[in-house]
This record gives C-alpha cells, sequence and structure tokens, in this order.
C-alpha cells in the first residue's frame, strides 16, 4: 500500500498542488485527505480551478480561445496599426515595448491584459519575465511554419500552442487565484534571453556596419573634395564662356 508524506508524492516523491486529484509527475491518485494541506509560499498551496489532460494542476481557469484569439489580435495587430501612425507612431513603439516588458513579469503581455488573461507555468506560477521572453521567441517559429503552431490549439485539449507546450506553460483567466502568484522563471529560459539577447546586440551591429558600407559604396566618396586645389582644379576644366564669344 502506497503512503503520502504531506505535501508530497508517495510514489515518487513530487511536490503535490493543493486540491489536485493526482500526482502531475507520476499520475497516483491523491488521498482526499493530504489535498489542500501546503504551507502558505509553496507553489503547490495555490488552490488549482483545472487539471490539465496530462494531469497537470493548473491555477486558474482555462482561457477559451476565443479570448485567446482576441488577445493575439489587439497585441499583433491593433497594437502594429496604432505604433504604425505617422509623427506619433515611434513613440507608441516605445511605449508598447516598455509596457509588453513590464506585463511580462507578471504573465501577460497588452492583449492579455486588455482580455484578462495571464501566462501561467506548469510549476503553478505564473510565467515571469524571462519565460514569457522566451515563450514569444518560440512563438516565432510557431507562426513562420503557416501559423500551424498557433491554429492547432483549437483543438488541443488544454488550449495549448506549440510553444506553450515547449516552454511549459498554459493560459488562463485573471482571477484572485492567479493574480497575486509569483511570477517564477526557469534557469534554462534566463540563459536563453541572455544568449538571445548578446545574438540581437551582434545582429543590430552587423547590420550597420553593413549599412554603413553599402551607403560608403554608393557614394562617390572623395578625401580632397571642397578643398582650394580641388576646387581649382575644377573650375579650370570648366568652358570659358568668353572664348565662345
Amino acid at each position: 500500500m502506497t503512503s503520502s508524506i504531506q505535501g508530497f508524492c508517495g510514489n515518487c516523491g513530487a511536490r503535490l498542488m493543493a486540491g489536485a486529484n493526482f500526482c502531475r509527475e507520476c499520475g497516483t491518485q491523491v488521498p482526499a485527505g493530504l489535498r489542500g494541506q501546503h504551507q502558505t509560499g509553496d507553489p503547490g498551496a495555490y488552490l488549482p480551478s483545472t487539471i490539465a489532460s496530462n494531469g497537470t494542476a493548473i491555477p486558474g481557469e482555462l482561457a477559451p480561445m476565443g479570448s485567446r484569439t482576441g488577445a493575439w489580435l489587439i497585441s499583433y495587430i491593433a497594437v502594429q496599426f496604432i505604433t504604425a501612425l505617422p509623427v506619433v507612431g515611434w513613440l507608441l513603439s516605445i511605449g508598447a515595448f516598455f509596457w509588453t516588458m513590464v506585463l511580462y513579469q507578471r504573465g501577460q503581455d497588452i492583449g492579455a491584459r486588455i482580455v484578462g488573461l495571464r501566462v501561467v507555468r506548469d510549476t503553478g506560477e505564473l510565467a515571469g519575465f524571462f519565460q514569457m521572453w522566451v515563450r514569444a521567441l518560440a512563438s516565432m517559429i510557431s507562426f513562420i511554419v503557416i501559423g500551424a503552431g498557433f491554429w492547432t490549439a483549437y483543438w488541443d485539449r488544454d488550449n495549448r500552442t506549440w510553444h506553450d507546450k515547449w516552454v511549459g506553460t498554459y493560459v488562463v483567466k485573471s482571477g484572485p487565484e492567479v493574480d497575486d502568484l509569483p511570477g517564477t522563471s526557469s534557469p534554462t529560459a534566463k540563459a536563453i534571453f541572455w544568449i538571445s539577447l548578446v545574438l540581437m546586440i551582434i545582429l543590430i551591429v552587423a547590420l550597420m556596419v553593413f549599412l554603413a558600407t553599402l551607403f560608403a559604396s554608393l557614394v562617390d566618396f572623395d578625401p580632397n573634395w571642397g578643398s582650394d586645389e580641388q576646387i581649382s582644379t575644377r573650375s579650370g576644366d570648366m568652358p570659358s564662356i568668353h572664348n565662345n564669344i
């Protein structure tokens, strides 16, 4: 007979989430008397509203695809349209970027904020800044494959996109049971963030060098241009109007 230590699975030793019927690691059923008996501050102490198809206990209620689609349209269509406005567009673009970076700390972007959604990790916490950054990078792959990484979520039992599965996240509705959760990121996500940041800086510098080289090759650059000798030489090459009279 399998016994359980309070807060941990008696079969595999994994930490249990409060209210979970099954261990998210091995699937062992959790005795009713042990549910919800975790210490405050423990990610497992937050009462989940959903058990995912793989047995993972998720804080909050899974967001419907209609809400997720609306959030995506706001973040990637409406915001891009607004930031493309003349004159003020670049200011709005900078503002949108920094607002997104702030929202990333608590599992949201602009669209999710407006619609009322949050991204949570499979550890029972909100996706933190680094986790959201890596999720955004992974979403590019979901998009370039004819958007398959997005539209396949409509047939997924947990409404998860490819990038959700890759980084271990779920999208849920905002609410008291999730809004106060801590935002965390995995060590892998932190490492990928710094690597991607360095690569971005290298690409920007390389692009600037390329554009400068291209501009120099298109312009007839003469270091003596504008000197007295150069002006005198060019003036002597001009036909005199008096010689033609």
